[in-house]
């Protein structure tokens, strides 16, 4: 536990009442017993404090504390982050084995940095290269020729694949696949899939035997500083490589296809899928279960709200929403006037 002094100190806040006041951890304000910080960061739960037992609690705004039957108190004037600075203090990493485990495997040529923790049943292949301060956690496979850079961490079960290239502080969690072979085929005839998709009819005539694989040549790359939701499925490139920029967040269950180059600080939402050769600027989000089709350009800043489909190029600096994507304003007037529509039926019928 902590005092209210070391939490205040840590995380750069205002500190008020008993310093020496002990905190397990943080809490909604309703829900928090005497040994936790209620978290009080709207309106909505300075409320609720009263439904709660904490003795103490976080402000983001200047509130009478005493009045609250508190007996202690940290106000923090930037709100925004609050959440992330106390969480912060209290996050406690899963532990690793320290070293090697006897029964992970290492080929002899695999290079393995300083402080390097590798868990249980874990494969490390041919040439492969690990970085300083390095955590691998139990049954994760790495196959031959992948190098993973300083301070990255990769949660149980993780399949790195070949050739893979992992920057520093990179997060992997639990499940994701990098380097998965790319979905790519041709018809034997070039009367398949391809053809239609070029015609502008809509009927629909294929003659084909069979698809032919088209094998995946390149790899992935994973810049610095990505964080990478569990079950995530990462497709190599056909021959260029698939590449996640710095500093960008997948969240779980997304597909990243062939080809793709997602830019700097993008936050990619659950069950995104992004079709192959798929080119994202920076600091893009894509909203849950959104799509975008392959060979689309998204400019940089642009927002996909949740269940979005994107098939055509997106300028910078955009709110789009619905299938087909619009702008934000459209896709809401478009929606407005469709609930018009059974009592405008009605008047025409009169």
């Amino acid at each position: 536990m902590l005092t209210l002094r070391d939490i205040s100190s840590q995380i750069g806040g205002t500190l008020v009442g008993n310093p020496e006041l002990l905190v397990a951890g943080p809490s909604e304000p309703k829900f928090a017993s005497e040994q936790q910080l209620a978290m009080a960061l709207s309106n909505k739960y300075i409320k609720e404090i009263g439904l709660g037992r904490a003795k103490a609690a976080l402000f983001t705004k200047q509130v009478d504390w005493r009045a609250l039957k508190l007996e202690g108190a940290i106000f923090l004037d930037n709100g925004k982050t609050a959440l992330y600075e106390v969480n912060r203090v209290f996050h406690s990493p899963p532990k690793c084995v320290d070293g090697v485990s006897q029964s992970a495997f290492l080929d002899d040529s695999a290079r393995i940095g300083k402080n390097v923790n590798i868990g249980p049943f874990t494969y490390v292949g041919p040439n492969c290269v690990i970085g300083d301060n390095v955590t691998i956690f139990s049954n994760v496979t790495i196959m031959n020729n992948v190098i993973i850079d300083d301070e990255t961490i990769l949660h149980s079960g993780v399949r790195v694949l070949e050739n893979v290239i992992i920057g520093k502080n990179v997060i992997c969690n639990s499940n994701v696949v990098i380097g998965s072979d790319g979905f790519s085929f041709v018809s034997d005839t070039g009367e398949g899939v391809e053809k239609v998709m070029l015609s502008r009819s809509d009927e629909v005539k294929m003659s084909l035997e069979n698809y032919l694989k088209v094998e995946s040549l390149g790899s992935v790359e994973i810049h610095d500083n990505v964080e990478i939701g569990a079950n995530c499925c990462i497709d190599r490139g056909t021959i260029a490589n698939t590449i996640i920029g710095e500093g960008t967040k997948l969240d779980n269950l997304v597909h990243i296809a062939h080809n793709v180059q997602l830019g700097r600080n993008c936050l990619i939402c659950g069950q995104v899928g992004i079709a192959g050769s798929v080119k994202v600027g920076d600091r893009v989000v894509m909203g849950g279960q959104s799509g975008v089709g392959d060979n689309v350009e998204v400019g940089s800043d642009v927002i996909l709200a949740g269940k979005t489909g994107l098939s055509v190029n997106a300028k910078p600096n955009q709110f789009l929403m619905g299938n087909p994507a619009m702008l934000k304003s459209r896709n809401i007037a478009s929606f407005m006037a469709l609930r018009r529509l059974p009592k405008i039926i009605k008047l025409l019928k009169k």
